[in-house]
């Protein structure tokens, strides 16, 4: 049996969904991990592909996206290090449900499915801690969708003065310290901004009703006008202005 590599056991360590483990499931975890290196804008895995590894990142920051129903990256989350991507698909096997890009170069370590499940199977009490990890991220989803869901029902409301909120310091990468509400509102605020870009086009809207509207309250009172200049009141008005001013033009020419 190969003796893992210590700086893994380590860093298996500081992997939350790992570090209550005993320290030969660790051991056990360390000795079948492989390290891989990204580079900016790499994409680890899309949307789709096999769920069959587990990554542990070391060093750099990754996104994960997907698409919303026009084709637009929709960003889910940023992850950096000692946090660990694709944990779900290990224990489902199902394929990746959003894809992972590296926003900086990424040094990470590799645990396939097959070297997991093998893992599990020996040491029953991973499950355990697995379960427990996936309990904290329910619990952030849920906070997401309450956010969510709050905003969304303000947009509906033409309430748009939560923005404020996503300042420049939401544009920044996630650390593991925030709070959940932190942490969801710097995960939507890549949803909400384009919520700026509707907030835009409604004001451009209402800009172009106003002037509309103008445009038909002249045209209406130019309507209204040539309907007065039509009628027989405006036309005997007319014709007495025109019989007095001649008779006028005609005193005045009298010696």
């Amino acid at each position: 049996m190969q003796t893992p590599d210590p700086k893994n056991i380590s860093r298996l360590r500081h992997v939350p969904l790992f570090q209550h483990l005993p320290d030969e499931a660790l051991a056990e975890l360390a000795e079948n991990v492989t390290p891989v290196h990204w580079e900016k804008d790499t994409v680890v895995y899309r949307k789709g592909d096999p769920g069959d590894s587990l990554f542990i990142i070391l060093g750099g920051w990754v996104k994960i996206v997907t698409e919303d129903a026009r084709g637009e990256e929709l960003v889910l989350n940023h992850c950096g290090p000692g946090q660990a991507i694709g944990d779900v698909a290990l224990i489902d096997g199902e394929p990746r449900s959003a894809s992972v890009v590296a926003l900086l170069p990424v040094n990470a370590l590799e645990l396939t499915r097959d070297a997991f499940i093998d893992a599990l199977t020996r040491q029953p009490q991973l499950g355990f801690h697995i379960m427990r990890g996936l309990s904290a991220r329910i619990r952030l989803s849920t906070t997401y969708i309450e956010k969510a869901i709050e905003w969304s029902h303000a947009v509906g409301q033409g309430d748009y003065s939560f923005m404020e909120q996503l300042d420049a310091e939401h544009k920044t990468v996630v650390t593991m310290s925030r709070s959940d509400e932190a942490r969801v509102g710097e995960f939507l605020s890549a949803f909400f901004r384009m919520v700026e870009g509707v907030k835009a086009r409604e004001d451009e809207l209402r800009a172009q009703l106003r002037q509309l509207t103008i445009q038909i309250d002249e045209d209406r009172r130019k309507r209204d006008v040539e309907e007065i200049k039509k009628s027989d009141f405006f036309q005997g008005l007319k014709s007495a202005t025109q019989r007095l001013r001649k008779q006028r033009e005609d005193n005045e020419q009298e010696p």
